[in-house]
């Protein structure tokens, strides 16, 4: 249902921006003074203007292999996976972030894009149960509340040059991006068991697993304004590289696990946006 809501969306918004690039063709197009662009003012972004896009496509964040460790079986050797580069899973329905660009000349835009999620769960220690001398309960027993934290986290500056077409609503450009991602897992179970005179405590501090990561991208896309100050466009990564190193602590004095991965990948990651000038 989701997804039929989102191309419902695409639709009535292709419609509206239709109706509306009838109305902006009836007015007379001219060319800011030194604009070596040479495209309408009416769509052309100027220094000093502001965009902001909504992006569809696969999910951003880094978390492939994200295993928390456990302190008392093996450790999961499971390695970072740049799961955030996967053509044969995008979705164009799939909201997945948001992008800012900062046009500094006619030609050329500082592009920043992220987000963050961070999720909290803290412990609670677990309630044993009253029983009767006949061992009947009385009051039930409450289990521990495993504490979990989560985070995932990624930012990517980068920069796009902007070039002029025949068509003066299209907007090709070239670039490239600086992505920095950082995800992390933790768990802490307070559960003590007490089983005769044996004590059985399950974790004596919190494990974890993070992983950093960083890379390089090239960007190759396309923007075409429908009004005056609303735009669609698809961009895509004709070369990217991406090294991710991940750490697991399965619990205080114990030695990290540490592993990494490189990825590089080929016109493998596409996204579509919808934006706005401002």
């Amino acid at each position: 249902m989701k997804k039929y809501l989102i191309l419902c969306f695409i639709l009535v918004f292709a419609l509206t921006s239709a109706n509306a690039q009838d109305k902006d063709s009836e007015y007379h197009h001219h060319h800011y003074k030194g604009d070596t662009c040479k495209v309408g003012p009416r769509f052309a972004p100027q220094a000093g203007d502001f965009t902001a896009a909504m992006v569809f496509g696969r999910g951003a964040f880094l978390n492939g292999g994200l295993v928390v460790p456990s302190s008392y079986s093996s450790v999961s050797g499971a390695a970072p996976y740049a799961n955030n580069v996967e053509p044969n899973d995008n979705n164009i329905t799939n909201m997945v972030g948001a992008e800012g660009r900062y046009y500094a000349t006619n030609k050329f835009a500082i592009t920043l894009s992220g987000g963050a999620i961070w999720r909290n769960t803290p412990e609670q220690l677990a309630i044993p149960a009253v029983v009767d001398i006949n061992n009947v309960t009385i009051i039930p027993a409450y289990e521990a509340v495993v504490a979990d934290e989560r985070i995932d986290a990624r930012v990517s500056i980068g920069g796009q040059w902007l070039f002029n077409t025949k068509n003066d609503r299209l907007f090709p450009y070239i670039g490239f991006a600086l992505p920095f991602d950082y995800t992390r897992r933790s768990q802490f179970d307070p559960t003590v068991t007490v089983d005769g005179q044996n004590v059985t405590i399950t974790d004596l501090g919190a494990r974890h697993v993070e992983i950093t990561a960083f890379g390089v991208q090239a960007v190759a896309g396309v923007d075409y304004y429908v009004a005056k100050d609303v735009f669609f466009g698809f961009d895509i990564k004709p070369v990217s590289y991406t090294y991710a190193y991940s750490v697991k602590t399965p619990g205080p004095g114990l030695f990290d696990l540490e592993a990494d991965t490189n990825t590089l990948s080929f016109f493998a990651q596409f996204s579509f946006k919808l934006g706005f000038k401002f």
